[in-house]
């Protein structure tokens, strides 16, 4: 499009996502990094200790809705977390990757509504002037803790 001169260049370039884009990949380079360093291996031990073959689904589901309560799924929990999918699979005595990368992403996405998260964060701007915030904040917050369980038991049914 800019050889053809269709768009502004200027105005391209302006209208980039850098912040997200810088997030992301610096995500990227952290996981880099601590897998370089051994420390995806202490993070997979660490997992492998809360959960057995039989329960690492839902226990890794409710982990991941947990931590994307506070977070970004896409940007930050999923980065982290599928790394860890083959080794843990191995610690666990040949647990399901599929099952377990599966509950990471149902677990993440399931409580993206939480108001501390980035679409939880985007619902309460978007909110009509009208809308009492501190409620919906509850409401939105109570949601996304309750998704926690309900991924994790969804988890367990499906990949259990």
């Amino acid at each position: 499009m800019s050889a053809l001169r269709l768009s502004d260049d200027a105005e391209a370039m302006r209208r980039v996502p850098w912040k997200v884009i810088l997030m992301v990949t610096g995500v990227t380079v952290l996981i880099a990094v601590l897998e370089k360093n051994g420390g995806l291996d202490l993070f997979v031990g660490l997992l492998a200790s809360l959960a057995t073959k039989d329960s690492v689904a839902p226990v890794i589901a409710f982990l991941t809705g947990a931590a994307s309560l506070y977070s970004s799924t896409s940007g930050v929990v999923l980065p982290a977390l599928l790394p860890t999918v083959p080794g843990l699979a191995e610690r666990l005595g040949g647990a399901d990757a599929l099952g377990i990368a599966s509950s990471i992403n149902v677990g993440g996405h399931l409580v993206d509504v939480s108001p501390l998260s980035t679409i939880g964060a985007l619902c309460l701007a978007a909110a009509p002037a009208t809308e009492d915030s501190r409620a919906l904040f509850n409401k939105l917050l109570v949601w996304g803790m309750s998704m926690t369980v309900v991924g994790a038991a969804l988890c367990w049914v499906m990949f259990g």
